[in-house]
């Protein structure tokens, strides 16, 4: 057909035909040029169509999930005057840090099946001494997801979490650690940082050429204390051992005598202050401890170099999204209090920091949504292109990457701490944050709290028995009990068959 149509074309422009074309003719002419090719006829576009045809389609990112513990969201060099964190600086610079971050629970177990399943605490029920969270609720958690669907799927470090069914059928590659000083690797005793960065370093390298695109959870356990160890609680690569001796570090907020004197009993007596005693009870044991945190998280941020420069010499550092977060917040002497647990700004917010070096649009940038830990498991996905399960309650954080600011998006979030051990003392809470009001609830204490976050953001000043703020108080705590109602109507029916906790609000 075509050397036919090209031989009636040539005619025709050989008679040189006077005549003005017809309408038929002038629409059909440049068909019949394109059908018609070059005169060498080796490029047409049936063969260009052909060509792309055969193009592979780009390779969907790998994604790195990099989980700190007890990380909280202003220990990172970029916005500390004195920590030392380059890499995570780097991270920070190159792409997006989300600046109100929070978990909904803080502590560790409860917040990472969070992280994993994108549920809250009062749907997953997942907390120390609780079953393991139920066979639905493991089969939507983001590795299963993504491993359904064609990824590689890795875990190293801190587990210490109970998920419904096989780990094989999660992970490919699954390196659980308890928690250890130094871990032998290859003949040499490592710090159990750089071990973990060197198992995510052997995931790397199994993966070079790999026609699967691959998801690695990293979790290390710095810079959570070593809690037996009361005399030196921190630990870190000796290297690290001469950051910050010369330094003297700050005050923390509200460390003084009289303002722990105007905390209720039971606080007073919480787990919170038994430790405090031993990591900031004194300023020698404060100065000793502060900087042993510190040298801690600056040995992750060297682990997470370690790892980077593996994925620049595999070739993967291009297709590569990396996270990286907290798991919680961290008191550090604040109103003479350690841990977290409790609800204020200390315990509840981390860092969070994206990197996607295919976006351009989030290259140093900064924003201010509140995101939250139920906002990881579907922002992975959405990532890797892969529909989010419907029982998700987090939101997906590429609209915002992308420079999006959606009308729809949360203004405020509910938190709470279920776990009340027998062995120690940590009140339970329930509470929501709004953009402006923080109200928090020590239910079984008969204690409130509300503060005014624009004009005390440091929380200094309790509003809950002010007169004129009852009504705040009171519209609070309604809504507190919707989003209790709301989360516990979503739990799984294996989950709703369960003993509840005895440590309900009412």
């Amino acid at each position: 057909m075509n050397k036919y149509l090209k031989k009636i074309l040539t005619t025709m422009l050989l008679k040189k035909i006077s005549k003005p074309l017809t309408t038929v003719a002038v629409l059909a002419l440049p068909l019949l040029l394109a059908s018609c090719g070059t005169s060498s006829g080796t490029h047409s576009d049936t063969k260009t169509s052909g060509e792309a045809a055969q193009v592979k389609p780009q390779k969907k990112p790998n994604i790195l999930f990099i989980l700190s513990d007890d990380h909280r969201w202003d220990l990172i060099g970029k916005y500390h005057p004195i920590i030392k964190t380059p890499n995570l600086d780097k991270l920070a610079n190159q792409g997006t840090v989300f600046k109100n971050a929070f978990v909904t629970t803080p502590i560790c177990a409860t917040s990472r099946i969070s992280i994993l399943t994108s549920l809250t605490e009062r749907t997953h029920d997942f907390t120390f001494r609780r079953p393991a969270t139920g066979l639905a609720e493991s089969n939507s958690a983001y590795p299963k997801v993504l491993k359904d669907n064609g990824y590689n799927t890795a875990f190293v470090g801190k587990y210490e979490i109970k998920l419904s069914g096989p780990d094989e059928s999660r992970f490919d590659f699954f390196k659980p650690l308890l928690q250890a000083k130094t871990v032998e690797y290859k003949g040499q005793e490592l710090p159990q940082t750089y071990y973990i960065a060197e198992l995510a370093k052997e995931f790397i390298q199994q993966n070079q050429g790999g026609e699967k695109p691959w998801v690695m959870a990293v979790n290390f356990w710095d810079p959570h204390a070593h809690d037996r160890d009361q005399e030196l609680q921190y630990h870190y690569p000796e290297e690290f051992e001469s950051y910050y001796q010369d330094i003297t570090i700050p005050p923390a907020k509200f460390s003084q005598d009289d303002t722990f004197a105007k905390l209720p009993q039971f606080l007073q007596e919480s787990i919170g202050h038994v430790r405090w005693k031993y990591r900031f009870g004194t300023e020698a044991i404060y100065q000793k401890m502060v900087k042993r945190h510190y040298r801690a998280i600056s040995g992750v941020d060297k682990a997470i170099g370690k790892i980077y420069q593996e994925l620049e010499k595999q070739g993967m550092a291009d297709n590569t999204v990396i996270i990286y977060a907290g798991d919680n917040g961290y008191s550090m002497n604040e109103r003479q209090l350690a841990g977290k647990w409790f609800g204020w700004e200390e315990d509840l917010r981390i860092p969070l920091i994206i990197y996607d070096p295919r976006n351009a649009k989030t290259k140093g940038k900064e924003h201010n949504e509140i995101a939250l830990n139920i906002d990881i498991a579907p922002t992975i996905l959405a990532l890797a292109d892969v529909k989010a399960p419907e029982s998700y309650q987090g939101s997906s954080l590429t609209p915002i990457l992308n420079g999006e600011s959606p009308d729809t998006w949360r203004q405020e979030f509910f938190f709470e701490h279920m776990y009340q051990p027998k062995r120690v003392s940590i009140p339970p809470t329930v509470g929501i944050r709004t953009q402006q009001w923080k109200y928090v609830d020590f239910y079984k204490h008969d204690f409130q709290q509300l503060y005014d976050l624009v004009n005390d953001p440091e929380e200094q000043h309790n509003l809950a028995y002010s007169a004129q703020h009852q009504a705040t108080l009171k519209e609070l705590s309604q809504r507190t009990d919707q989003y209790i109602a709301k989360y516990e109507a979503q739990r799984s029916e294996e989950v709703k068959q369960r003993k509840s906790y005895i440590n309900q609000r009412n």
